[in-house]
This record gives structure tokens, C-alpha cells and sequence, in this order.
């Protein structure tokens, strides 16, 4: 069995991953390459999550906190076909990757040293 600070480590990864995958789409050679370590990353961060719910006794129905977390976790992977159908530059993608990256550390610090979002 993983340990919380694993989970932790692992979910850590899997952000970086997606965030190598955001910078791909900046660049003209790599976008579709860098994609999937995008997808990786999501799968990544998604599974070593549910792990540290799991590990922190967080069960269903889940604390608002978390349904947050899911929503941005969404957006995250949504981003990339907003710039693949042109409906925004890649450079505003990655803008906002950025900004909902930043809420989602946010979130999750604030909760995990005790100042929890209320439902």
C-alpha cells in the first residue's frame, strides 16, 4: 500500500506532466507529440488523488473541496481542444492552465493544512 506523501509525490507528477503537455502546444513542432503527456499526466494525477482521498478517510459524498478539484481537473483536459479547434490561441490556453493550475495547489494546500472549504 502507497503511502499519502507517495500519492502526494505521484500526484505532483502527474501536474507536471500536464503542464509539459500545456507547453507543447506552444511550440509548432512537438504540440501533437507533447499531447500525450497531457493525457498522461491527467490519468496521473486523477488515480494518485482518489488515492489521497482515500488515504486522508475522505469518502462519499465528498467535501465541496473536492468536486472543485474534479471541475478544474475537467477544464485541465478540456483546454487543449479549445486551442486544437482554434477557438483560443494557445498562449490564452496556457494562460488560463496556468491560473486553474494555481487554484487547484490553492485549494488543495489549504485543505490539507486544515483550512477546509465548506460544502
Amino acid at each position: 500500500m502507497l503511502t499519502l506523501q507517495t500519492y502526494h509525490f505521484l500526484h505532483l507528477i502527474g501536474l507536471i506532466l500536464v503542464f509539459v503537455g500545456f507547453g507543447g502546444l506552444l511550440s509548432s513542432e512537438g504540440a501533437k507529440k507533447s499531447m500525450k503527456w497531457h493525457g498522461i499526466g491527467l490519468v496521473i494525477s486523477l488515480v494518485s488523488g482518489f488515492g489521497m482521498l482515500a488515504k486522508m478517510g475522505i469518502t462519499w459524498p465528498w467535501p465541496m473541496w473536492v468536486w472543485i478539484k474534479f471541475a478544474l481537473w475537467l477544464v485541465l483536459g478540456f483546454l487543449p481542444v479549445l486551442s486544437k479547434r482554434r477557438v483560443l490561441a494557445a498562449p490564452v490556453v496556457v494562460l488560463i492552465a496556468i491560473l486553474v493550475g494555481v487554484a487547484l495547489a490553492y485549494i488543495g494546500y489549504t485543505y490539507k493544512f486544515g483550512f477546509k472549504l465548506s460544502a
